[in-house]
């Protein structure tokens, strides 16, 4: 989760306001982190003073007697500084992980507010579509005005409410995915999917399947899709998956006629009968 000058990404995460919270404690502890002034380690502390000494006695041939304290005293200094250091560190790491586990687990949430903004956006589609009627450009609407003009007007503002629900549907989706899973997202978004399900690509009309892909939303594609009711919004990954899956996968017919069962099949056990293999007690005869 980030700032964004979205108002349907802003509305959605707010639904889910741990998700914020979680990101506020990490943004702190990273402010922490960063503040926290540089020092030496220990090891480097130690020879600092061990250097001095050293340097002490090349030039006066007395060697300090205060070296013992100060060892200790830069050395123990530099521990703490270290532990410290460390510790922030870890804390960084830990609310990082928190944050984005938290906001993986909510994403449902957040991507069915936006499912249900998609609903709202649609119906009130629909209504100002039966009042467009046949018009399907601005000028258009100019030239009949009326209702007509102010059907338009409310799609013109319709129009922008769904493209940015569109873009917080895949910048959620992305947030919570992986590298290689995003990269599909991606990939399948170019394409046109995640914008209705339960609809085969190539049953989709070429001039709408292409505003999919492009994402160049238009009035008439908007009306068509509150007509097709078919619009969703994936709630997750999985459910993204499944409807590109059904969507382009081809439909097996069976050409072959009736099934046939090629099971194996049971026969009973065969008996045999023994073999007359008694010789004729009656002499040969040529």
């Amino acid at each position: 989760m980030r700032a964004t000058t979205n108002p349907e990404l802003a509305a959605a995460w707010a639904t889910v306001p741990e998700v914020a919270k979680a990101q506020e404690r990490h943004e702190a502890a990273v402010k922490l982190r960063r503040e926290f002034p540089l020092r030496k380690p220990p090891a480097e502390a130690l020879a600092d003073v061990q250097a001095e000494a050293v340097a002490a006695f090349s030039g006066t041939g007395k060697w300090p007697s205060t070296f013992a304290k100060d060892a200790a005293k830069a050395h123990a200094d530099a521990l703490v500084w270290e532990a410290e250091a460390l510790a922030l560190r870890r804390l960084e790491d830990v609310t990082k992980a928190a944050a984005e586990d938290l906001r993986d687990s909510l994403s449902v949430d957040v991507l069915g507010y936006l499912d249900s903004r998609l609903t709202e956006i649609l119906e009130a589609t629909r209504s100002a579509g039966e009042t467009l009627g046949d018009v399907t450009t601005a000028e258009q609407a100019i030239e009949a005005g009326g209702d007509v003009l102010d059907a338009w007007r409310r799609l013109t503002s319709l129009l922008k409410d769904y493209r940015n629900v569109r873009d917080a549907q895949w910048d959620v989706l992305r947030a919570v995915a992986g590298m290689e899973d995003r990269s599909r997202i991606v990939r399948w978004r170019d394409a046109g999917h995640g914008e209705v399900k339960d609809v085969r690509v190539d049953d989709i009309p070429s001039h709408i399947l292409s505003v999919m892909r492009s994402r160049a939303y238009t009035i008439e594609y908007l009306v068509w899709l509150a007509r097709s009711g078919s619009a969703f919004v994936p709630t997750s990954y999985d459910d993204l998956e499944f409807a590109v899956s059904s969507s382009t996968e081809p439909v097996a017919y069976d050409d072959a006629g009736p099934l046939v069962d090629l099971s194996p099949r049971v026969l009973p056990e065969r008996t045999y009968k023994p073999l007359n293999t008694r010789r004729d007690p009656r002499p040969y005869v040529d």
